[in-house]
């Protein structure tokens, strides 16, 4: 049985350590901030033109929704005889999003 856990473990190193070791394509998702950056496509600067409406100023952008408040809302649309998995799989999302900050689809 030791063997075999040392087996495993030297296994799971070299698996792990490959990459890092000997380069590769790198697997991470792209996050939606960095998908963000990608799309984003350069604006031409005109000249700033003075009006009523443009002298307002703009109002505060909307805060995104905290990671509790959405797993709130997430398990309250839960019912049926799926509920358990549901709010499982909630939960995990949650987890996700506080390690992430962004909600996964």
């Amino acid at each position: 049985m030791r063997n075999a856990m040392i087996l495993v473990s030297v296994m799971l190193a070299i698996y792990l350590g490959w990459p890092l070791a000997f380069g590769g394509k790198q697997r991470g998702l792209e996050t939606p901030a960095e998908a963000r950056s990608l799309a984003a496509t350069p604006v031409s600067v005109s000249k700033p033109v003075r009006t009523a409406a443009l002298v307002a100023k703009p109002s505060a952008p909307a805060r995104p929704e905290s990671c509790y408040k959405r797993y709130q809302r997430e398990v309250k649309l839960c019912t049926g005889a799926t509920a358990a998995a549901c709010k499982l799989g909630a939960a995990d999302h949650w987890d996700m999003c506080e390690a992430t900050g962004f909600w996964p689809n």
